[in-house]
């Protein structure tokens, strides 16, 4: 690849990686912590010194709730919904941990729906959602 083409995707992806990243709620230590690697790499990736390889880069897309076109594109990346940035907080959680706190959240929302008329609202049973189950 051509030394000026290069340079300019390396800026480019970089501008996008940090842009989502922070649009997220993470920062460069975080998302090291999460890709096994050092800080002062996410930094390289983000500053276009240089280009991270393709399995990296997919990680780094999943983790952010993006695709890896989109990381590559022209277009500045849409800012995240509360959603997306749950959900990088959940990716480290085992999979029983993320089930019980969906269902946690789900009954939070359907608590704070508005009331039909003439209907008070209850308090969801303290059981009706028991604890996650202790992580191996």
């Amino acid at each position: 690849m051509a030394k000026p083409i290069r340079r300019s995707l390396a800026r480019r992806l970089g501008r996008n990686i940090g842009d989502r990243r922070r649009a997220v709620g993470l920062t460069q230590e975080q998302l090291a912590e999460y890709l096994e690697i050092d800080t002062l790499t996410v930094s390289r990736y983000e500053t276009g010194n240089i280009l991270p390889p393709l399995t990296v880069l997919d990680v780094v897309a999943r983790l952010l709730n993006t695709t890896i076109a989109d990381l590559l594109g022209e277009a500045p990346i849409q800012p995240v919904e509360h959603a997306d940035r749950i959900g990088v907080w959940l990716a480290s959680l085992p999979l029983s941990d993320r089930d019980w706190i969906e269902r946690v959240v789900k009954q939070l929302v359907e608590r704070c729906q508005p009331r039909k008329r003439g209907r008070p609202r209850t308090r969801p049973k303290a059981d009706k959602v028991p604890p996650p189950s202790p992580s191996a």
